[in-house]
């Protein structure tokens, strides 16, 4: 036998295995299972939060859009001590923290205060917040949050969260089309950008979900350095200060057209407080409450149309008015909050705070929230 025919053979056999190796993988999916495996909480502690990482390198954090993998790696996921009292805490960049560190995120803030309950159970805050304004992917979470026992959920949302035009359109929400495509079934939510494109068989190929398992990899190989350092997100030397310089418009800042049944008027059926709802009513039939927040914003109290960049006062005082009056309808416990920092304590956006104000509001939170339970 020649060295060619040997060669072809190789050759054959090579591209043979590696179309069973493809099939073997479209058909098992095991990127799924994968997913829920984590050094995170077994080898080296978990995470304080969902890794976000705009830097990976110098944050030690990969960006992982499996919601799985966030849980497999995150301290929610540790078994709950019999005398804590677990608080989940939902939201955006404000909840994770952006531009500030682990430990002065609204959670820790929280945990630092070593607060109690009435019956003497430890207070214990977890950060289940994600940098994006949209609260499917806040239902998301919920509904995986409820495997961890929480005994409540601290549920917080700005007007730009509520948007129906706004809602699907982030890759940790796409890669979960098909669940939101299960909910939208049970729910039909008002939801602008529904249906998702269906996923092409493609991606469920080796080849095109390389990424997705390289992403896998990284996260894990972070660990060792998470451990050292507790660094999970570059703070830079410098911080763009949010824009107080409003235009003279009153128009919503939106991605897309936030449409209204009246012209210059917010009416509870224009925002998706039907996702809330849903998610309210989840938790209550497995016998744990919410608190639903408003979060606090910038405010220019001397402009004339704009609170901030994002909210023109029409736009947000109408927002305000719905959600006391869905919140009345359905016997919801709610806190408006959206004044309670200063706005000279605002850092970059109109939603996130300096460290100490974070922590200042996180404190005013829960201590509110405590008081009022039953």
């Amino acid at each position: 036998m020649n060295d060619s025919v040997r060669l072809w053979r190789v050759l054959i056999k090579a591209a043979a295995l590696f179309i069973l190796f493809n099939i073997v993988w479209y058909v098992a999916q095991p990127l799924g299972g994968l997913n829920r495996l984590s050094v995170y909480g077994a080898l080296f502690p978990p995470r304080e939060r969902f890794p976000f990482a705009e830097f990976p390198e110098a944050s030690y954090a990969v960006t992982v859009n499996s919601l799985e993998q966030l849980f497999a790696s995150h301290r929610v996921a540790r078994p709950k001590a019999t005398d804590e009292f677990r608080v989940v805490m939902l939201g955006d960049s404000a909840i994770w923290g952006y531009l500030l560190r682990a430990d002065q995120s609204q959670a820790a803030c929280i945990n630092a205060l070593d607060l109690h309950t009435a019956d003497g159970r430890r207070v214990r805050a977890y950060n289940l917040g994600y940098p994006t304004l949209t609260v499917i992917k806040d239902f998301l979470i919920l509904r995986r949050a409820l495997a961890h026992a929480p005994d409540l959920i601290i549920w917080s949302t700005s007007l730009a969260s509520l948007y129906p035009s706004d809602q699907l359109d982030f890759p940790l929400i796409l890669a979960h089309r098909e669940e939101v495509s299960e909910l939208q079934a049970q729910y039909a939510f008002k939801l602008d950008q529904y249906p998702l494109p269906p996923r092409p068989w493609q991606e469920r190929t080796f080849f095109a979900q390389r990424r997705d398992l390289a992403d896998w990899l990284r996260h894990q190989l972070y660990a060792p350095a998470w451990a050292s350092t507790r660094l999970d997100h570059v703070l830079p030397r410098f911080i763009a200060p949010h824009p107080v310089n409003l235009i003279p418009d009153d128009n919503v800042l939106s991605v897309n057209v936030l449409r209204l049944r009246e012209a210059g008027k917010i009416a509870p059926e224009d925002l998706n407080f039907d996702v809330l709802k849903a998610g309210v009513d989840l938790a209550a039939a497995q016998g744990v409450p919410t608190v639903l927040i408003n979060e606090p914003i910038y405010r220019n109290e001397a402009h004339p149309l704009r609170y901030n960049t994002y909210y023109p006062r029409w736009a947000y005082d109408g927002y305000r008015a719905a959600f006391e009056a869905v919140a009345q309808r359905e016997g919801w416990r709610y806190l408006d909050l959206w004044d309670a920092a200063p706005p000279d304590q605002f850092t970059d956006t109109d939603f996130h705070l300096t460290a100490a104000a974070n922590c200042a509001y996180a404190a005013l939170l829960i201590t509110t929230i405590l008081a009022e339970l039953p």
